[in-house]
């Protein structure tokens, strides 16, 4: 230890050598100290953390460490969709909060005060819960980086998120909406209509060129997913990384064949986006979804409705008609059965009673 000033100490611990250099490794911290006493106390202390690997050689504050991630995610090829949803989180919640504090410093009380505090402001236990996740995920790398000897995130208490029951539209709200898309706009009626006929999410009808088309088969085939926001607009793959293949019914393939018969045949190439206001770039999924709400309006329907419970109408009309789960899952593109199961549990259980019935009527007749 070495005094710096009157009541200023400077601590200085060996942290052992580092794996990759062979150099040897420093933790140093400055203390506020009014005698020798209480510097030593500082030290051995100081000694404590470090051996238990509670602080590294680098005790960063919670906001570099949340810079340093996300660096780290962009070269390790994460979307910038998600990259921008991390960064709201980050600047508008995390990082006011929570930044100044120093990795050694924070502690899970913290944390679940900060939980606290974002509950008192009215937000959704989803949205406390994703803010969780961001900081949980952001120390898991601090631990590997050998930045902290343990995640404290993990012994924190994020609010519980009950279970989303699903409330997809009705068959009569989906026609009034498909009908009031149309009178607002043929070619947003269109992209209406295959939404809710294929399940597709908006980002991904977004992303469609005419090349994705087979009208002769009367399949569509789903590759990527269009990304705008803001200093970025670029196509990327699909939410599970996979392409899939949609048959379209004749009614919906008809409509394309309509909305490709309007457009001046430079923009039906088969690498021109379906849906564009100015031939060259796709319509934003944000842009969509503010027509959405005008939709929505002048359809006169429930107001809570999303342009996603089109991809949720889809799912519980094709469960309750009896289409095997696989099938279902492969339409929506999701990552296994497992996924569409955990999403539509209640809609699988109607199904297992209707398997219950017939075992029954069998043993039974």
């Amino acid at each position: 230890m070495r005094q710096r000033s009157e009541g200023t100490w400077e601590l200085t611990v060996s942290a052992g050598r580092d794996a990759a250099t062979g150099s040897y490794r420093r933790v140093i911290r400055t203390v506020r100290a009014a005698t020798k006493r209480e510097a030593k106390a500082a030290l051995s202390a100081l000694e404590v953390e470090v051996g238990s690997g509670r602080i590294g050689p680098e005790d960063v504050t919670l906001a570099e460490l949340l810079e340093r991630w996300m660096d780290h995610l962009r070269s390790k090829g994460r979307s910038e969709n998600t990259l921008y949803g991390y960064r709201r989180y980050i600047e508008r919640d995390l990082v006011p909060a929570l930044g100044s504090i120093r990795l050694s410093k924070l502690t899970a009380l913290d944390i679940d005060r900060f939980y606290n505090s974002l509950t008192d402001r009215g937000l959704a236990a989803a949205t406390v819960r994703q803010a969780h996740a961001i900081l949980r995920a952001a120390l898991n790398q601090a631990e590997r980086w050998s930045l902290v000897g343990r995640n404290v995130a993990k012994l924190a208490s994020p609010p519980r998120q009950p279970q989303r029951d699903q409330r997809p539209p009705t068959v009569e709200e989906v026609r009034a909406l498909l009908a009031a898309a149309t009178e607002l706009d043929p070619v947003l009626g269109v992209y209406v209509r295959l939404v809710a006929a294929t399940g597709m999410r908006r980002a991904e009808a977004c992303a469609l060129k005419w090349g994705d088309l087979d009208a002769e088969a009367g399949v569509l085939t789903v590759r990527r997913s269009h990304v705008a926001v803001p200093g970025v607009r670029t196509d990327k793959s699909t939410k599970t990384r996979s392409t899939r293949t949609v048959t379209l019914d004749p009614v919906t393939l008809a409509a394309l064949a309509g909305l490709r018969d309007g457009y001046p045949e430079e923009l039906t190439g088969t690498d021109q986006y379906m849906f564009t206001s100015d031939g060259l770039n796709p319509w934003r999924p944000d842009t969509v979804s503010t027509r959405w709400a005008q939709v929505r309006d002048r359809a006169g329907v429930d107001q809570t409705i999303r342009l996603h419970d089109l991809r949720h109408w889809q799912a519980t009309q094709l469960l309750d008609a009896g289409v095997p789960l696989p099938t279902v899952a492969a339409r929506l593109g999701h990552a296994s059965g497992a996924t569409t199961m955990k999403i539509y549990a209640h809609r699988t259980a109607h199904a297992d009673a209707q398997a219950a019935g017939i075992v029954g009527d069998v043993l039974d007749p």
